[in-house]
């Protein structure tokens, strides 16, 4: 982790704009000078000696000289390797899975349709039953798995080494309930149901998230990161949770667990991380849980007009 701080505290000093423009002008100038005295012995220090200063003052500036050189020179070899080698290991990568995502759900919203269109006496329940909720918000999960594993590319992310789990919020029984998880061909989850009133669960991140103001979490130290049932505390490394919600009602929590490798140097990189590469798959999410609420209400509507 202080590795990762150090790298990311060198590049973003290195790569600073006026620092990399002030190091490109100076070492422009300095080849072009050198060029110059090859090519007609022209000697700098030769003329200021003649028109301007003395030998002491000469001598000071050609120490100032050459130490501003060298100094120009190590930011433009320490920038190109930056530039080569990120020191953040994670990077834009196109977003198939989210295509992939956005083709399942217009081409259930098109059986809808055409469902509507075929049928004068539609059974509205049919419809609502139509809605895959589970299957897409499983694939959803899966897909911001692989996403996630290709926008980390300095590190291979195996699949053992990162953890997602979706967790419902039940209203009235004030809990967190166990939805599905990544990778699902693993058992992982030990505890299905989090009350979101018991002292018990108070330091998990997804209480303490839901019962403050925030939409997000973020652990960047493992030590913070409260230990729960399960075994996977041992090889965790950083955390990012945030809610699914519309408006003021809150559908569900998303667990994002890193494993046994050090991804993130500072927990402002796992934000942006997370505005990157999370937030358009928690907006296909929210989608989800919207249209099954929808669904719900539909349903009841269409019973209530049936019963009127």
């Amino acid at each position: 982790m202080t590795v990762l701080r150090a790298k990311n505290f060198i590049s973003k000093f290195c790569q600073n704009k006026k620092l990399r423009l002030f190091a490109d002008i100076v070492i422009l100038i300095s080849t072009s000078y050198l060029m110059l005295k090859k090519l007609s012995g022209f000697s700098l220090t030769g003329w200021l000696i003649n028109n301007a200063f003395h030998q002491p003052l000469i001598n000071f500036f050609v120490v100032v000289s050459v130490a501003v050189i060298i100094f120009c020179v190590i930011i433009k070899m320490v920038t190109i390797y930056f530039d080569a080698f990120p020191p953040l290991n994670h990077g834009l990568v196109e977003p198939d899975e989210i295509s992939n995502c956005l083709y399942r759900i217009n081409s259930e919203v098109g059986e809808h349709v055409s469902r509507c269109s075929a049928d004068e006496n539609l059974d509205i329940r049919s419809i609502c039953e139509q809605h895959g909720f589970k299957v897409n918000a499983a694939l959803i999960v899966d897909s911001l798995a692989e996403h996630i594993r290709k926008s980390i590319k300095n590190i291979k992310v195996k699949r053992k080494d990162l953890f997602i789990s979706l967790y419902c919020v039940n209203e009235e029984s004030g809990c967190l309930e166990y939805m599905l998880h990544y990778d699902s061909k693993r058992d992982l989850v030990e505890t299905k149901s989090i009350s979101l009133n018991s002292e018990k669960y108070q330091e998990y991140e997804s209480v303490k998230c839901l019962r403050s103001n925030n939409t997000t979490a973020c652990v960047l130290d493992k030590k913070r990161y409260a230990k729960g049932a399960s075994k996977r505390h041992k090889t965790i490394e950083h955390y990012i949770g945030c809610k699914l919600s519309s408006e003021h009602k809150v559908f569900a929590f998303l667990n994002i667990e890193f494993h046994n490798s050090a991804i993130f140097p500072e927990e402002s990189d796992m934000q942006d991380f997370l505005e990157e590469h999370v937030y358009p798959f928690k907006l296909l999410l929210e989608y989800q849980f919207l249209k099954k609420e929808f669904f719900s209400h539909l349903k009841s509507l269409d019973e209530y007009r049936r019963v009127a």
